[in-house]
């Protein structure tokens, strides 16, 4: 009996779940990690093998899910999982699982994922700066306000107002707040798509007009770079991902003297799940899905939110938990209000583009207009090829 393989990119939340294979050498599973860069066309290329030479791989959620289970790359975990044993069902208890989080598991109605970690949109901010005591445990601010408020907290070179993660490899993610409250959106009501509308350019202009309050060079900050921007109280505003909360603050504790945890009205979220590919033996799923609900249950959601920050079962935002990790309260008011991507397979034939430009827009390369306009006629030109393609 061969080895199961797991790929994975390298993000610390995978770490949790080497370990736990660690511990369980009698279900000869092992976790491969790849970078970042390399991970979607690694992906790909297995998936479109004849028999994939791995036997499950993580996905992040509705960005990539809804292209590869339309195209029948991915197997429906649904029937599997109804053959799995029952103590091994009821052990992983599914039905612990965020609801939120759960849907982006799915695609048309069929479970696709089991989910290990989210990365979400948490906004913090400097306690010394800002008040909301009269607003609850979590601030729930409107990307509007933002303006002003980095305006208030902008006191350069000593702490800028705001640090952006507009990074050619964030930016497009690090807007969607911005684009969400504009009423901004990715296609019509037709179901084709409609980027440079009115709405979507206003929110790119009013994004691009916050350099004017973040530090000379956010636009190359990634994960990396904003999580210095925290250690060293850089800004007074700072969003990042709950998946890389964790690291941060329990790294060094006065953090969370200093920086306070707040959500965007409309956030946005992914969820990391784990998928088996479609192209490989009935019994080779089977015994898959048996190893991955055997070592993905509440327990090792408890490890991801010391090991990232963004636990996916309910029962792990415990009281205890929610008063221990001063985070962790906003990663799951993030989870109830966060919008996604539109769940169109065709999205993923233009995302790359979207990036690219946005990021063009905001380094002064091109105007918000001009560059939503190239996106949108990139779009265009992408589903008229797929479509002459007959895919």
């Amino acid at each position: 009996m061969s080895q199961l393989v797991i790929i994975g990119p390298n993000d610390p939340a995978l770490n949790v779940l080497a370990a736990a294979l660690d511990e369980h050498p009698e279900l000869d599973a092992t976790l491969r990690i790849i970078p970042w860069a390399q991970y979607r066309d690694a992906l790909m290329a297995g998936l479109l093998s004849a028999e994939s030479p791995w036997q499950a791989a993580f996905v992040p959620g509705h960005i990539w899910l809804p292209e590869l289970a339309e195209k029948g790359l991915m197997t429906s975990l649904d029937s599997l999982m109804a053959e799995v044993p029952g103590e091994v069902r009821r052990a992983y208890d599914p039905e612990d699982i965020v609801p939120a989080v759960e849907r982006e598991c799915q695609y048309q109605g069929q479970r696709y994922l089991l989910p290990l970690f989210t990365d979400g949109h948490i906004l913090f901010y400097r306690k010394d700066v800002f008040d909301f005591e009269d607003e609850g445990p979590v601030p729930v601010i409107s990307t509007k306000a933002i303006a002003a408020m980095a305006r208030k907290g902008h006191q350069p070179p000593q702490r800028y107002g705001l640090a952006l993660k507009a990074d050619a490899s964030e930016i497009f993610t690090d807007w969607l707040p911005y684009l969400w409250d504009s009423g901004g959106r990715i296609f019509n009501t037709e179901g084709q798509p409609d980027l440079d509308c009115t709405a979507n350019v206003e929110a790119l202009a009013y994004y691009c007009a916050l350099r004017a309050f973040c530090p000379p060079d956010t636009w190359r900050y990634g994960n990396a770079e904003i999580a210095e921007a925290l250690r060293r109280g850089e800004a007074s505003l700072i969003a990042t991902w709950g998946g890389q909360v964790a690291p941060i603050f329990l790294q060094d504790p006065t953090l969370a003297d200093a920086y306070g945890a707040a959500v965007f009205s409309t956030p946005w979220n992914a969820t990391w799940g784990v998928g088996i590919p479609e192209n490989q033996p009935q019994e080779l799923k089977m015994r898959t899905m048996m190893t991955l609900m055997q070592v993905m249950g509440p327990s090792i959601d408890e490890a991801v939110v010391i090991a990232a920050g963004s636990p996916v079962r309910a029962q792990t935002y415990s009281s205890a938990a929610l008063a221990r990790y001063p985070w962790l309260a906003a990663q799951r008011l993030m989870l109830e209000r966060a919008k996604l991507l539109p769940a169109d397979p065709r999205l993923g034939l233009f995302l790359g583009d979207l990036y690219t430009l946005v990021h063009k827009a905001f380094i002064g390369e091109m105007s918000p207009k001009a560059a939503l306009e190239a996106a949108q006629r990139r779009a265009i030109a992408a589903l008229e090829t797929q479509k002459e393609q007959g895919k």
